[in-house]
């Protein structure tokens, strides 16, 4: 038994997980609270401020309830939350219908949508959304940040995970909102369809795939929802939608299949994202 003196004392119990960049234990406080609390090494170049981002109240995003020091590392305690994103789909063995998986993108749009224009995630997948209280949240928004500014070679490549990680990412650009809404586009197309639109299986081909090959054709949802993400996966940067769009734009999927108009229109949408996909333009209309 292991305990962590911070702002509050932690017994630190066993290791449920671990990321590119730390390892999360179970922990309780003496009032019996369960938490998770994730142990970041103090590398050279990465101080512990980068951990930290002024997220200002935004939703769906997992709070830090506590951090400081033990033995060399950084430790941030976070709620004890039910599972990630990456189990609940395991357990799914596949595909999300296209309701259920829009019901939990439009959730992470929330989060990127407050923080459009503030911070960007950098490492968005799966392993990093999850189930907090009946609500899927954002987690680790430090830790990519925090790896990127790191002198060692051999923590950088856990700065970014390549089946998620958009174009620019790859031609070590900054990231922004729209590297996000780019991971957010290869979440949707997997829980869509089961797989990622690009396979790798090497960092060298996820490097050709993400910045030169065409995304598959997507045959799940309504027009509406394939456009969209479509969009989200445009390489240029500057075509995706919006993270302060996304929200919106995904409830009024689902309710395309309430109204033949909606329908319509969303079929012509979709033809004019196709269309512009060679090119990485924004669609016309």
């Amino acid at each position: 038994m292991t305990i962590v003196k911070l702002n509050q004392k932690w017994t630190m119990g066993a290791s449920i997980g671990a990321g590119g960049f730390g390892r999360v234990f179970e922990a309780k406080n003496a009032a019996g609270m369960e938490a998770a609390i994730k142990l970041v090494p103090k590398a050279p170049g990465a101080e512990r401020e980068l951990l930290f981002v002024d997220l200002g109240g935004a939703r769906r995003v997992v709070p830090i309830i506590d951090s400081g020091e033990h033995e060399g590392f950084w430790a941030l305690v976070m709620p004890r939350a039910k599972e990630s994103l990456r189990a609940y789909l395991d357990r799914a063995g596949g595909a999300l219908s296209p309701t259920d998986a829009t019901a939990i993108l439009c959730e992470i749009a929330m989060a990127l949508s407050d923080l459009d224009g503030r911070v960007a995630h950098r490492d968005l997948k799966p392993e990093n959304v999850l189930l907090l209280d009946g609500q899927w949240c954002l987690a680790d928004f430090g830790i990519s940040r925090y790896a990127e500014a790191t002198t060692a070679p051999d923590t950088r490549k856990h700065a970014m995970t390549p089946p998620y990680a958009a174009p620019e990412r790859w031609r070590t650009e900054r990231a922004t909102g729209a590297t996000d809404v780019y991971s957010l586009g290869v979440m949707a197309f997997e829980m869509l369809t089961g797989t990622r639109p690009f396979l790798g299986p090497n960092s060298e081909d996820y490097r050709e795939q993400h910045l030169h090959s065409d995304v598959p054709t997507l045959d799940k949802g309504t027009s509406a929802l394939r456009a969209l993400v479509g969009e989200m996966l445009l390489k240029a940067a500057g075509a995706r939608p919006l993270a302060a769009n996304l929200v919106a734009r995904l409830e009024r999927s689902q309710q395309q299949r309430k109204s033949g108009g909606l329908a319509k229109l969303g079929d012509f949408h979709l033809q004019e994202v196709v269309r512009a996909v060679p090119e990485g333009k924004p669609p016309s209309i």
